[in-house]
């Protein structure tokens, strides 16, 4: 399966900051600007708190932005 990265680029931007290594990052750095990075961090129900506020660090994104990483996954409560 090949990724389009931009209509997956939200998947490709949590994984690269949840797993990537810092080479990963800074080839997402050239990929995506630091505003579609900070929508990710503060959208994303998928990387961990950990990862949340060290990114939301490094973006100056307050932490009462980034609280989608803190909800409950309910998917799986749908049946």
């Amino acid at each position: 399966m090949k990724m389009d990265k931009e209509k997956d680029k939200f998947f490709i931007i949590s994984r690269i900051l949840e797993y990537g290594t810092m080479e990963d990052v800074v080839s997402l750095l050239s990929e995506y600007d630091s505003e579609e990075i900070a929508e990710v961090v503060k959208r994303s129900r998928i990387i961990g708190l950990a990862t949340a506020n060290f990114w939301s660090l490094i973006l100056n994104i307050p932490r009462s932005e980034i609280t989608r990483c803190l909800e409950p996954e309910d998917f799986h409560l749908r049946r």
